[in-house]
């Protein structure tokens, strides 16, 4: 297999995955996925309880529905699995965030647009991990793979995405 091919498949293969026991609430995430996309924040938080809020990512889904529901090609899956939004194509007509199963699209307009987290794919290119893991200050936001995650089981408490998630 060509080691480009390869670098793909295994780049496909790994999520963002939040331990919560380690989360403190910093938004230390939040701050560096704000910058990182030049004042656009794509990262969503969500809230469990009136007392916990925690980052919440953008699935990756292997057939994203938000994509065809998306009336103005603005989301686009790249080559390497990672589902990103064209902020210049979006009309933030919301379409995309009503789509998402797993409500991982903010359907608040921001500048006019939806946000959605891309796993920072300009930096993921570059060979660095996504921003809101690389600054993540409790170690609580890795980026692994997900069948080296299943099989070895080496977080404990996982949040794991299920429709209908509300944010606040």
């Amino acid at each position: 297999m060509p080691e480009q091919l390869e670098n793909s498949v295994q780049q496909q293969e790994k999520r963002i995955v939040l331990d919560i026991d380690r989360c403190i609430g910093c938004r230390s995430c939040e701050t560096a996925c704000f910058f990182s996309h030049n004042g656009q924040q794509n990262l969503v938080h969500a809230q469990a309880s009136l007392t916990v809020s925690f980052p919440y990512h953008c699935r990756q889904c292997d057939e994203p529905v938000c994509l065809e529901a998306c009336t103005r090609d603005a989301i686009e899956k790249l080559e390497n699995g990672v589902v990103v939004r064209y902020k210049f194509r979006c009309i933030g007509c919301g379409s995309c965030a009503l789509a998402c199963p797993f409500a991982a699209i903010n359907e608040d307009l921001v500048h006019r647009v939806v946000s959605k987290c891309d796993l920072c794919y300009t930096r993921l290119d570059a060979g660095q991990e996504p921003a809101c893991v690389a600054t993540c200050t409790s170690g609580a936001l890795k980026y692994i793979s997900v069948l080296e995650n299943i099989r070895d089981k080496k977080w404990g408490t996982r949040i794991v995405a299920k429709p209908g998630v509300h944010r606040i």
